[in-house]
């Protein structure tokens, strides 16, 4: 004879499974992005450099407008999260578009630390300089990883301004899909100006796109999962 709390729980509908890529998967991710970056590295950052800077690209100031981008989620991403405690405060339930955007945001303050945390450990020359006379491919022909650095003239690998975009972007991506076609927007947007005025290699911004994308990823996969 079933019990009343049997009874109820068996009237409850189960909570939708939320399903988090598998480690083979996500080990054989890591693995192609890691053949990409070498790929870039060996074949294409130094050929796509020379011909940004050979053809002087730098000289049309829209693509360092599409850069800025980045600038903007960044900030808009740090708003979100300050003003959040307060939203809280109110005790109503979040909206979905609030829930977005705290995704969003709690993704690219993720990735933003990963990315600051790989820059130190990989230590790449800039493709041009930038920063206190920098040592750069453009300029010195320096090119290559230099383990550990912490000046920022070594801190070209990832690309943080990919990081941002793809961060928030990817959480776009899976929670909303009729915007997509946003999320692809703003970050070609975004990777066009950065290649336009040789602000990083190729690999680089491969790099970003990655981590940024798994951040996303498992940010937006661990809220939903908490909601569920």
């Amino acid at each position: 004879m079933p019990t009343p709390t049997s009874s109820i729980a068996s009237a409850t509908p189960p909570a939708a499974r939320v399903d988090f890529p598998a480690l083979p998967r996500l080990l054989g991710a890591c693995a192609l992005a890691v053949l990409a970056v070498l790929l870039c590295y060996f074949l294409l950052d130094k050929p796509v450099a020379w011909f940004v800077h050979d053809h002087d690209l730098r000289r049309h100031a829209w693509l360092e407008w599409l850069t800025h981008i980045a600038d903007v989620i960044v900030d808009a991403s740090a708003l979100v999260l300050l003003l959040t405690p307060f939203r809280l405060a109110w005790r109503k339930a979040p909206t979905c578009g609030e829930r977005l955007l705290l995704t969003m945001s709690l993704s690219v303050a993720t990735a933003v630390f990963l990315k600051n945390v790989l820059k130190y450990v990989f230590g790449r020359a800039w493709p041009e300089t930038w920063i206190d006379h920098n040592p750069s491919l453009i300029q010195d022909h320096v090119y290559g990883f230099f383990w550990l650095q912490s000046g920022e003239g070594f801190h070209s690998f990832p690309s943080g301004h990919t990081t941002v975009i793809f961060a928030a972007m990817s959480v776009l991506w899976l929670a909303a899909p009729r915007l997509r076609w946003l999320a692809v927007l703003l970050c070609a947007a975004v990777i066009v100006g950065l290649l336009g005025m040789d602000y990083h290699f190729l690999g680089d911004i491969v790099a970003g796109a990655f981590l940024a994308s798994v951040c996303g990823l498992y940010l937006q996969r661990a809220l939903l999962a908490q909601r569920t």
